[in-house]
Protein backbone atom coordinates (compact mmCIF):
# COMPACT_ATOMS: atom_id res chain seq x y z
CA UNK A 1 0.00 0.00 0.00
CA UNK A 2 1.30 3.44 -0.89
CA UNK A 3 0.63 6.22 1.55
CA UNK A 4 0.34 9.79 0.38
CA UNK A 5 3.16 12.11 1.41
CA UNK A 6 1.96 14.89 3.68
CA UNK A 7 3.70 18.09 4.65
CA UNK A 8 4.96 17.75 8.23
CA UNK A 9 4.41 21.47 8.72
CA UNK A 10 0.71 21.72 7.90
CA UNK A 11 -0.44 18.20 7.01
CA UNK A 12 -1.38 18.96 3.40
CA UNK A 13 -1.00 16.05 1.02
CA UNK A 14 1.78 16.70 -1.47
CA UNK A 15 5.40 17.64 -1.07
CA UNK A 16 7.22 17.55 2.25
CA UNK A 17 7.50 20.39 3.09
CA UNK A 18 4.86 22.07 0.96
CA UNK A 19 5.45 25.37 -0.85
CA UNK A 20 3.39 27.33 1.68
CA UNK A 21 5.42 26.04 4.62
CA UNK A 22 8.70 26.48 2.73
CA UNK A 23 7.86 30.15 2.27
CA UNK A 24 7.45 30.51 6.05
CA UNK A 25 10.76 28.87 7.00
CA UNK A 26 13.44 31.26 8.21
CA UNK A 27 17.19 30.66 8.30
CA UNK A 28 18.78 30.06 11.67
CA UNK A 29 20.77 32.78 13.36
CA UNK A 30 24.47 32.26 13.94
CA UNK A 31 25.08 29.78 16.76
CA UNK A 32 27.71 30.58 19.38
CA UNK A 33 30.27 27.77 19.05
CA UNK A 34 29.74 25.23 21.84
CA UNK A 35 32.75 24.29 23.98
CA UNK A 36 34.90 21.61 22.35
CA UNK A 37 33.80 22.40 18.79
CA UNK A 38 35.42 24.34 15.99
CA UNK A 39 32.03 25.49 14.69
CA UNK A 40 28.31 24.78 14.76
CA UNK A 41 25.62 25.65 12.23
CA UNK A 42 21.89 25.13 11.88
CA UNK A 43 19.59 25.36 8.90
CA UNK A 44 16.37 26.82 10.30
CA UNK A 45 15.11 29.10 13.03
CA UNK A 46 13.16 26.84 15.41
CA UNK A 47 9.78 28.53 15.00
CA UNK A 48 6.51 28.03 13.11
CA UNK A 49 6.67 25.31 10.45
CA UNK A 50 10.29 24.45 11.32
CA UNK A 51 9.19 23.53 14.84
CA UNK A 52 6.43 21.37 13.37
CA UNK A 53 8.84 19.68 10.94
CA UNK A 54 11.20 18.67 13.73
CA UNK A 55 8.41 17.67 16.13
CA UNK A 56 6.75 15.41 13.59
CA UNK A 57 10.01 13.62 12.86
CA UNK A 58 10.80 13.33 16.55
CA UNK A 59 7.42 12.38 18.00
CA UNK A 60 5.41 10.97 15.10
CA UNK A 61 8.09 9.22 13.02
CA UNK A 62 7.16 11.22 9.92
CA UNK A 63 10.27 10.71 7.82
CA UNK A 64 9.16 12.23 4.51
CA UNK A 65 11.00 15.50 5.20
CA UNK A 66 14.35 13.90 6.15
CA UNK A 67 15.60 13.85 2.55
CA UNK A 68 14.71 17.50 2.06
CA UNK A 69 16.35 18.47 5.37
CA UNK A 70 19.58 16.59 4.58
CA UNK A 71 19.79 18.17 1.14
CA UNK A 72 19.06 21.65 2.51
CA UNK A 73 21.68 21.17 5.26
CA UNK A 74 24.39 20.03 2.82
CA UNK A 75 25.71 23.55 2.00
CA UNK A 76 26.33 24.09 5.72
CA UNK A 77 29.16 21.57 5.96
CA UNK A 78 32.08 20.34 3.85
CA UNK A 79 32.14 16.53 3.44
CA UNK A 80 35.83 16.56 2.52
CA UNK A 81 36.66 18.14 5.89
CA UNK A 82 35.24 15.32 8.04
CA UNK A 83 36.10 11.64 8.40
CA UNK A 84 32.86 10.51 9.98
CA UNK A 85 29.34 11.69 10.81
CA UNK A 86 27.68 10.83 14.12
CA UNK A 87 24.79 12.07 16.24
CA UNK A 88 23.92 13.04 19.80
CA UNK A 89 21.79 10.05 20.87
CA UNK A 90 18.47 10.44 22.63
CA UNK A 91 17.82 8.81 25.99
CA UNK A 92 17.29 5.02 25.79
CA UNK A 93 13.70 5.29 27.06
CA UNK A 94 12.77 7.57 24.15
CA UNK A 95 14.47 5.29 21.65
CA UNK A 96 12.58 2.28 23.05
CA UNK A 97 9.19 4.02 23.16
CA UNK A 98 9.52 5.61 19.71
CA UNK A 99 11.32 2.70 18.08
CA UNK A 100 13.98 4.99 16.57
CA UNK A 101 16.37 7.83 17.34
CA UNK A 102 15.40 10.89 15.30
CA UNK A 103 18.92 12.36 15.49
CA UNK A 104 20.33 9.12 14.07
CA UNK A 105 17.84 9.21 11.19
CA UNK A 106 18.87 12.76 10.38
CA UNK A 107 22.60 12.03 10.72
CA UNK A 108 22.36 9.02 8.40
CA UNK A 109 20.62 11.13 5.74
CA UNK A 110 23.13 13.97 6.10
CA UNK A 111 26.04 11.50 5.83
CA UNK A 112 24.52 9.83 2.77
CA UNK A 113 24.04 13.24 1.15
CA UNK A 114 27.74 14.00 1.66
CA UNK A 115 29.05 10.52 0.90
CA UNK A 116 30.62 10.16 4.36
CA UNK A 117 30.34 7.18 6.72
CA UNK A 118 27.84 7.53 9.58
CA UNK A 119 28.87 5.71 12.74
CA UNK A 120 27.46 5.54 16.26
CA UNK A 121 30.32 7.09 18.26
CA UNK A 122 28.45 8.04 21.43
CA UNK A 123 26.33 6.26 24.01
CA UNK A 124 24.12 8.28 26.32
CA UNK A 125 24.50 7.73 30.03
CA UNK A 126 21.42 7.52 32.24
CA UNK A 127 19.93 10.89 33.05
CA UNK A 128 16.97 13.11 32.26
CA UNK A 129 15.93 14.13 28.77
CA UNK A 130 16.55 17.74 27.75
CA UNK A 131 12.95 18.09 26.49
CA UNK A 132 10.81 20.27 28.72
CA UNK A 133 13.74 21.67 30.69
CA UNK A 134 14.19 25.42 30.88
CA UNK A 135 17.37 27.04 29.58
CA UNK A 136 19.07 27.06 32.98
CA UNK A 137 18.33 23.37 33.56
CA UNK A 138 19.70 22.52 30.10
CA UNK A 139 22.98 24.29 30.73
CA UNK A 140 24.82 21.19 31.96
CA UNK A 141 23.78 18.94 29.07
CA UNK A 142 23.44 15.18 29.03
CA UNK A 143 26.27 12.74 29.80
CA UNK A 144 27.81 10.70 26.98
CA UNK A 145 30.54 8.08 26.68
CA UNK A 146 32.64 7.41 23.58
CA UNK A 147 32.19 4.04 21.90
CA UNK A 148 35.70 3.92 20.35
CA UNK A 149 39.06 5.58 19.98
CA UNK A 150 38.90 8.55 17.60
CA UNK A 151 42.56 9.55 17.45
CA UNK A 152 43.01 12.20 14.78
CA UNK A 153 39.45 11.95 13.42
CA UNK A 154 37.45 14.91 12.23
CA UNK A 155 33.80 14.45 13.26
CA UNK A 156 30.54 16.04 12.15
CA UNK A 157 28.08 15.85 15.06
CA UNK A 158 24.41 16.06 14.03
CA UNK A 159 21.38 16.85 16.19
CA UNK A 160 17.85 18.03 15.53
CA UNK A 161 17.77 21.28 17.52
CA UNK A 162 20.40 23.40 19.26
CA UNK A 163 18.95 25.42 22.12
CA UNK A 164 21.72 26.26 24.59
CA UNK A 165 24.43 24.22 22.88
CA UNK A 166 24.94 22.13 26.01
CA UNK A 167 24.14 18.81 24.30
CA UNK A 168 26.56 19.58 21.48
CA UNK A 169 29.21 20.72 23.98
CA UNK A 170 28.82 17.62 26.16
CA UNK A 171 29.06 15.35 23.12
CA UNK A 172 32.00 17.26 21.62
CA UNK A 173 33.99 17.13 24.84
CA UNK A 174 33.59 13.34 24.96
CA UNK A 175 34.57 13.00 21.28
CA UNK A 176 37.66 15.18 21.80
CA UNK A 177 38.47 13.18 24.95
CA UNK A 178 38.40 10.04 22.79
CA UNK A 179 40.98 11.60 20.48
CA UNK A 180 38.97 13.50 17.84
CA UNK A 181 41.12 16.22 16.30
CA UNK A 182 38.11 18.42 15.56
CA UNK A 183 34.34 18.34 16.01
CA UNK A 184 31.90 20.38 13.96
CA UNK A 185 28.20 20.63 14.83
CA UNK A 186 25.24 20.63 12.47
CA UNK A 187 21.56 20.87 13.39
CA UNK A 188 18.26 21.12 11.58
CA UNK A 189 17.18 24.08 13.72
CA UNK A 190 18.39 26.60 16.28
CA UNK A 191 16.23 27.96 19.07
CA UNK A 192 17.59 31.15 20.58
Amino acid sequence: MLLAVACPGCGRVGSAPCERCLAQLRPAAEIPTPVGMVGCRALLAYEGPARDLVARIKFRNQRAVLGWLAQAMSPLWCPSSVDVVTWAPTIPAHRRSRGFDHAELLARRVARQGGVACVSLLARRPGPAQIGLDRDSRSHGPAFVARRDLTGASVLLVDDVVTTGSTMAAAAQVLVGAGAARVVGLAAAYSR
